[in-house]
């Protein structure tokens, strides 16, 4: 929807006061736009102009500066928008209909919708109507969750309430979103209403099941900025939701610290047997990813550290396992980082069990099988389960709503395929008509399929329509798409090599003398300074590029037909990869949606939406390394230009870099102060 002020007596059209024709859906672009805002600014209304990089279309909108709304919470901080300024500025003493901007709902308060609201400044936020609704009124610095398992980091040093974010740019409704409804464009949202005990503050506020007290209400939107992110992945496994405790959330680490405390203090008590005691404080992490080494090695810092002074007769008697299914620690980093990761958890006594598979988790014991067969039964007091997410419910049931939408198309297909919500570069969830963003571990940031394009692809290169490729001709269709598709790559090269002679056409000499070069350099500034995901291919070696070849029977044969076409392509499209789904890359999409929506340009529909995508570049991933605490004061750095990096001036490196990328200054001291008093005075296992 468009916003026009002028002097005192115009009024927007009724299709712009009234967004429930077609669901608060925008009703005026372009043109028409331009010609209503000149009619309205243009009579001698003083407007305060906020210039928009590139914005220049829709006039109307982003001509009139608006100011943020002022709440008894703001008073202070815009305390200077003075009677005498609204006077000066008469315009801005007026605001419109909230109806008339087109309507923003953010779902979540993780890393993407914290990134986002940080990255909108407040004349830009105006440009919308737009609501934060979610379960969680804070958000959390999730790197240093691992921290608050024994009181390294207390709990409140890494939150921040969403509202201190939101201020002078959105509003904020804790609730739990029950369902969307793509077609109509509306949210639905419940809450459970408060205990009818009064004392009770522990109250379940957001049940999972039907309850007849509760709040429940509809949100329509424009936009809707999707950032609820995942949840833990149990694969199925039999009772790891009875016997053990997930690790993603705030009151994760709270629940584990309490039952450490209950354990150490039970196995104090006079009578418990030494068999017991082995038991009761043998605590058994599973996953051996960032967060799993990163709790491993807090708890194994409490033994160190504190653990001697404050339970003296126990401290021998405490096992600290880690399981984890691959092959080493820290798969996704640099093998030197995970070396180092196992020879810092083996000097410290805890048990790095790689290659080991949980099978089942009983109220006594862990249950595994490794790679060759062999079973293994550990007891455990407390088990940590860090194994993996995948999509939450609602993000399962809006991926089936959205194929069933797109039924025989393209964007169902994708849509079927991608972990989480599949967008494009643009961040715009396919199949959504340029209404829905998704960002974080909610999403999957891919390109079309070549598959999609077999069909021209084929036609282009079988310019004497034959039917068929030959070999000759298939090595050049792929070069000259590299670029395009840059997972043709491989296969280009393998068959350069195996034909050994000049390209077809005028195509060759271009492509050889400057073709590899610009490649080279292209893909060594993306590694340097960023990346799309469409240079995000996995390298596969000459046999298996030979093996995908064979399948096809095109070395046989030296020609290849469009089904054979087909099949090959579908192979090729293996080797995609996505963005890892990690807080960083949530990060930074949330600032890109935010530089994109500060545009002005979306409204939320098709045509709003390619507007945006012709004013803007895709989304560029700039990956700035890997990093995780090892215990004993020691840190791991994978970064991209000087590479592995370990041992205890890394780990201080790790200290200084967590508490600076804090969301805001009070967090940064809070964290700082929190590293001094662990290091002064210990931790504090106390139960509260």
């Amino acid at each position: 929807m468009l916003i026009a002020l002028g002097t005192p007596g115009v009024r927007c059209p009724q299709s712009v006061q009234d967004p429930h024709p077609q669901p608060t859906q925008a009703r005026h672009r372009g043109r028409k736009a331009q010609q209503f805002a000149a009619a309205t600014l243009g009579a001698g209304a003083a407007v305060r102009a906020a210039p928009l990089r590139r914005a220049k279309r829709l006039v109307c909108r982003r001509a009139v500066n608006i100011p943020p709304p002022v709440s008894d919470s703001d008073a202070g901080l815009f305390s200077s928008a003075s009677k005498s300024e609204a006077a000066e500025h008469p315009i801005d003493a007026a605001l419109p209909d909230r109806s008339c901007r087109p309507k923003v709902l953010v779902l979540g308060s993780g890393w993407a919708s914290a990134s986002f609201l940080q990255g909108l400044t407040q004349e830009q936020a105006q440009l919308y109507d737009i609501t934060i609704i979610s379960k969680r009124n804070f958000f959390l610095y999730t790197p240093l969750l691992p921290t608050c398992t024994m009181g390294s980091i207390e709990e409140r040093s890494i939150v921040t309430p969403i509202r201190e974010l939101a201020v002078g740019k959105a509003d904020f409704l804790e609730a739990r979103c029950e369902g969307i409804d793509v077609e109509q464009k509306v949210v639905r949202c419940s809450r459970a209403r408060r205990s009818k005990v009064s004392s009770n503050a522990q109250y379940h506020r957001f049940p999972d099941k039907e309850v007849d007290d509760k709040y429940v209400f509809e949100m329509p939107y424009d936009i809707l900025i999707y950032a609820i992110g995942a949840e833990t992945n149990d694969f199925n496994v039999p009772g790891v939701k009875q016997h053990t405790f997930y690790f993603k959330e705030l009151i994760d680490a709270r629940h584990v610290r309490s039952r450490i405390s209950d354990l150490f203090e039970e196995a104090a008590l006079p009578g418990v047997s030494e068999e017991d005691k082995d038991a009761l404080l043998n605590f058994i992490v599973i996953g051996g990813g960032p967060t799993g080494v990163e709790i491993a090695a807090d708890l194994a810092d409490f033994v160190a550290e504190d653990c001697k002074r404050l339970y003296p007769k126990l401290h021998d008697q405490v096992t600290i396992s880690l399981v984890n299914m691959e092959d080493h620690l820290l798969s996704t980093y640099s093998r030197d980082i995970s070396d180092r990761s196992l020879e810092v958890f083996k000097s410290k006594g805890v048990n790095v069990l790689n290659s080991w598979r949980v099978t089942e988790v009983t109220s006594d014991v862990v249950k595994m099988v490794n790679k060759k067969g062999d079973c293994r039964e550990i007891p455990h007091g407390c088990v940590i389960w860090a194994a993996g997410v995948k999509p939450s419910k609602l993000t399962q049931q809006l991926k089936a709503d959205l194929r069933e939408l797109n039924k025989g198309k393209r964007e169902a297909e994708l849509q079927g395929k991608a972990r989480g919500l599949c967008t494009d570069e643009w961040l715009n969830v396919w199949g959504s008509k340029g209404s829905i963003f998704a960002l974080g571990d909610a999403s999957t940031v891919q390109q079309e399929c070549a598959c999609f394009f077999a069909e021209d692809l084929f036609k282009e290169a079988d310019v004497e329509g034959a039917g068929k490729l030959s070999i000759h001709a298939l090595r050049d269709l792929l070069r000259k798409n590299s670029l395009i598709h840059p997972q043709f790559e491989g296969y280009a090269q393998y068959l350069e090599e195996a034909c050994g002679d000049a390209f077809d056409d005028n195509f060759a000499e271009i492509t050889q003398v400057f073709g590899k070069k610009q490649r080279r350099e292209h893909v060594m500034w993306r590694r340097t300074f960023g990346h799309r995901v469409i240079e995000r291919v996995r390298h596969k070696s000459t046999q298996e590029v030979e093996n995908d070849f064979k399948s096809v029977d095109v070395l046989d044969n030296e020609y290849i037909t469009f089904e054979s076409f087909q099949a090959l392509l579908a192979s090729i499209h293996k080797t995609l990869e996505t963005f890892p789904p990690t807080a960083q890359v949530a990060a930074q999409q949330g600032g890109y949606l935010a530089e994109l929506l500060g545009k002005g340009l979306a409204t939320g529909d098709k045509d709003s939406f390619k507007m945006l995508k012709n004013e803007s570049q895709p989304f560029t991933y700039f990956h700035k390394g890997a990093l995780a605490y090892l215990g004993g004061d020691t840190a791991a750095f994978d970064l991209p230009v000087v590479g592995p990096v370990s041992g205890p001036l890394a780990g201080l490196a790790w200290r200084a870099y967590e508490t600076s990328a804090q969301i805001s200054w009070k967090n940064r001291a809070l964290v700082g102060l929190d590293w001094v008093k662990t290091k002064i005075f210990g931790r504090d296992p106390s139960r509260v």
